[in-house]
């Protein structure tokens, strides 16, 4: 059993861009964002192992373009992303790739 005390500090990860680009993305159509997962598309993984290698190969051979369909998590293709700039009360504004998953409603995003 483990005891309590030999637990150290949790390391949270986000993956998402600020809080306040979240909660403005249900303005523009987004299905719940401040509910769903965030994935930032250059985190997104790639195929490694022998698969990457034969994409690679299969790319460089003119077989395939660069652009290979990837997937989300739940198996379905990625979203196209849209470019959404977002300006804040000071002027300020963000520019961001945004797409969100039509079955698990993940978002992916990306810096413009």
């Amino acid at each position: 059993m483990i005891e309590h005390e030999q637990l150290g500090p949790i390391e949270m990860v986000c993956d998402a861009p600020p809080y306040y680009v979240v909660r403005a993305c249900h303005l523009i159509g987004f299905e719940a964002p401040e509910d769903v997962g965030w994935r930032r598309l250059d985190h997104h993984e790639r195929p490694t192992g022998w698969r990457g290698l034969l994409l690679t190969w299969q790319r460089w051979l003119g077989l395939r373009d660069g652009e290979e369909q990837r997937s989300c998590a739940c198996r379905a293709p990625l979203p196209e992303l849209d470019t959404f700039t977002f300006t804040f009360v000071m002027q300020r504004s963000l520019t961001y790739r945004l797409g969100q998953c039509l079955r698990c409603r993940t978002v992916f995003w990306e810096e413009a």
